[in-house]
């Protein structure tokens, strides 16, 4: 049995979402790339692991650069995860054996702590005044609404990307002045929350509503994911700004309610502080 047909088993048992799924599936691409042929369960071992990792933290596939540390964790995480599903479906090897579960060491790759990096105010509010001299069209809005918006909406729920781009026109209440995130939708699958908007950003979403079904952001209709994150790199660019990703607004939105007295673990719906 391939690997890629257990992802196929494992996506459906456990209702995995289409961007888990093919983050998955990137991880089997540079495993097939170490193996040189499609990986198999027999290849669930340690050692196979260990080089494989070794092999990992040194591949210049992305842009000639060798990946971060956290990347190489993430692949063998993922890899785990397919070999703990195999042992606990009691699957066998080629010569019948039975899979046992992974007893990989814990210091098998080695990520460093950082502090959280966010955005501070006036990079927020600079990101947003170079949203609004965007050209063109995301699908059927203006790409500077698009950008204005999500960025504000970003700030102002402090919700991940995910959540924002999965929000349809119905959990939307402009006349409250409010955006309800389904916990369907949302990292986890379980907790829904409710979050205030400004009225500036109620009035700007005002401009461009559809249908109740459609969705607000509408980029993963429209453009390929990846290239959300290189449009944000070069807004930063454009702004002057050192761009995070988005969710260093996420972070930075947690960092201005502590220190406004909130508390951030709920705001941000964590179960840890820590995180």
């Amino acid at each position: 049995m391939t690997l890629r047909d257990l992802l196929s088993v494992y996506s459906t048992r456990h209702g995995l979402k289409d961007r888990t799924t093919a983050l998955l599936s990137s991880t089997l691409d540079r495993f097939d790339a170490f193996l040189g042929r499609p990986a198999t369960l027999d290849d669930l071992d340690d050692m196979t692991l260990a080089r494989f990792a070794k092999w990992r933290a040194e591949d210049r596939h992305w842009r000639g650069k060798p990946p971060r540390p956290a990347t190489v964790k993430k692949d063998i995480a993922h890899l785990s995860a397919l070999w703990t599903h195999a042992a606990k479906k009691r699957l066998t090897r080629s010569d019948g054996v039975l899979i046992e579960h992974p007893d990989l060491p814990r210091g098998l790759v080695k990520v460093s702590l950082r502090p959280p990096k966010g955005y501070r105010l006036e990079e927020i509010d600079a990101l947003v005044k170079a949203a609004r001299r965007r050209r063109g069209d995301v699908g059927p809005v203006p790409a500077w609404w698009f950008w204005v918006t999500i960025l504000q909406g970003a700030w102002q729920t402090a919700e991940r990307i995910g959540g924002l781009l999965a929000l349809r026109w119905r959990d939307v209440d402009l006349d409250a002045r409010r955006i309800t995130f389904d916990g369907a939708t949302r990292k986890g699958g379980t907790k829904t929350i409710v979050r205030s908007i400004t009225p500036e950003l109620a009035r700007l979403l005002g401009k461009h509503r559809r249908g109740d079904d459609e969705l607000v952001w509408p980029w993963l209709e429209h453009r390929v994911p990846q290239s959300l994150w290189i449009s944000l790199r070069l807004l930063g660019d454009t702004a002057g700004v050192s761009v995070h990703g988005f969710h260093a607004i996420r972070k930075a939105a947690g960092s201005y309610v502590a220190a406004a007295g909130g508390d951030a673990t709920e705001y941000l719906s964590h179960s840890d502080p820590s995180t």
